[in-house]
């Protein structure tokens, strides 16, 4: 027999713990790149408010009018182009402008499709139209005639 004094005892360990790390972290930071993405993502800009800022930045006090003309023309679409007419852009500016905008402001027809540079082509169109005939809008009247002191035709 053995005496108790020469066993071998394993030394005493101490209790293992299981080392959670904590998830809480991970979690909150995914969570919030969830919530900016979205917050990116329903605020980034849409054409159609592309569109508004163009209008306003070129027409100032006329804008409203230019808006509802731009929402009839093209449904507020920059890129909007009629299959038949092939008029082009917001304001749905006809190919028989095409020479007129590049000697007048330096655009090609491709560039119509610019929010920004269809609205100041249009803008200057109804601005010409306006000391010719005293009607800045007869270009979007439905009769295409010229009405002198005429209102918004949309």
């Amino acid at each position: 027999m053995t005496s108790p004094a020469h066993t071998e005892t394993a030394a005493p360990t101490a209790p293992q713990s299981t080392v959670r790390r904590s998830r809480k972290a991970i979690h909150l930071t995914i969570g919030l790149l969830a919530i900016v993405g979205i917050a990116f993502a329903t605020t980034a800009c849409t054409p159609e408010m592309m569109a508004k800022d163009a209008i306003a930045q070129h027409w100032g006090g006329n804008a409203k009018c230019a808006e509802r003309i731009a929402q009839r023309e093209s449904g507020m679409q920059p890129t909007a182009v009629n299959s038949s007419s092939g008029a082009t852009g917001l304001f749905q500016m006809m190919p028989l402008h095409k020479t007129w905008i590049k000697n007048e402001l330096g655009y090609d027809w491709s560039e119509m499709k610019d929010p920004y540079k269809n609205s100041k082509a249009a803008k200057r169109l109804s601005d010409k139209n306006y000391a010719a005939y005293g009607d800045g809008w007869a270009p979007w009247r439905l009769s295409g005639r010229a009405i002198r002191g005429g209102g918004c035709p949309a």
